[in-house]
């Protein structure tokens, strides 16, 4: 059995709801025992998600409120769309039984397009966590005065030792550091987690947590280029992670007609993105059928001074 975190809120419950059924569509070898985790005071649709994954019934699925302790500091970066259901995830013990030790956690904006068992059954060496490396990422040198060799990683997908994560008081280090830094944190449940675990988590594949800049072009990352190409051939976790996600009409993401794929699937099928206008429209058509320089003057003329 597959324990399984996600921590969502009422805005992102439709992405949640892609990410299980995906999940579930493509890992018909497990039982999933899934914990969705919201917010004090907001209402989940729980009906339409679990309706969603009716078609997918090895699982089952409950829900948890989060309310976080009085007086704890759990900071916000304002320029961010984040809220407060980026922290839940670190009380990730509170939310499962004395008796589960191991837990996988993912981000609600994934898509699962292949199996996850050597993922699940991966051997974490000791570690608390398993988690993928953001390449060339100086976040945790710049900001955290962590050692370039630390490397630093994004908390989308972590899989959890949580018997080591009790017994070595993973969350009250956390809680402690977050008190005392909290004008460091600029992505700021993920800069905890790697300023305070950053020799004790297990490095993963990329293909377990393909984050947005793999697939960009030209490519940001400081990789070999055959590198990149296997990541997106190879990749079983695709994360939508950064400002552009695939259910905005103006996206560019190459894999974006996954989410789409899934969607179609649940109880959220025949959404309509917001910035489905008139004017995005005939911006995508105009970039499908006009030569890149008179895109580039149409961009021009169209985009605000």
């Amino acid at each position: 059995m597959v324990n399984l975190l996600i921590c969502t809120n009422a805005a992102y419950l439709q992405h949640a709801a892609v990410c299980l059924r995906s999940l579930l569509e493509n890992n018909r070898d497990f039982f999933f025992n899934v914990v969705v985790v919201g917010r004090v005071g907001e209402t989940l649709d729980e009906e339409k998600l679990r309706r969603s994954l009716e078609p997918t019934p090895w699982h089952a699925i409950s829900f948890r409120e989060f309310l976080p302790p009085m007086g704890q500091v759990l900071p916000l970066n304002p320029n961010a769309k984040y809220t407060l259901d980026i922290w839940s995830r670190i009380w990730v013990s509170d939310f499962f039984d004395d008796d589960v030790e191991r837990v996988l956690y993912l981000d609600a904006d994934i898509v699962v397009v292949g199996g996850v068992t050597p993922l699940w059954q991966m051997d974490l060496e000791g570690a608390l966590f398993g988690a993928v490396d953001i390449p060339g990422s100086m976040r945790g040198v710049e900001n955290l005065e962590m050692a370039e060799e630390d490397g630093y990683f994004n908390s989308g997908v972590l899989l959890f030792d949580l018997k080591q994560w009790r017994q070595s008081n993973a969350l009250e280090t956390l809680l402690d550091y977050v008190s005392r830094q909290y004008q460091r944190l600029k992505d700021p449940d993920q800069d905890a987690l790697n300023a305070c675990f950053a020799s004790r988590r297990k490095k993963m594949d990329y293909k377990w947590n393909a984050i947005g800049p793999f697939f960009r072009e030209p490519n940001p990352l400081p990789l070999k280029r055959e590198i990149i190409e296997k990541v997106r051939e190879d990749a079983v976790i695709i994360h939508y992670n950064g400002a552009t996600k695939p259910w905005d009409f103006v996206s560019n993401h190459p894999r974006r007609k996954e989410y789409w794929k899934y969607l179609e699937m649940t109880e959220w099928r025949g959404y309509v993105p917001a910035d489905k206008t008139l004017h995005n429209m005939l911006r995508e058509f105009g970039s499908a059928i006009l030569p890149k320089p008179l895109k580039a003057f149409v961009k021009k003329v169209w985009s605000p001074s």
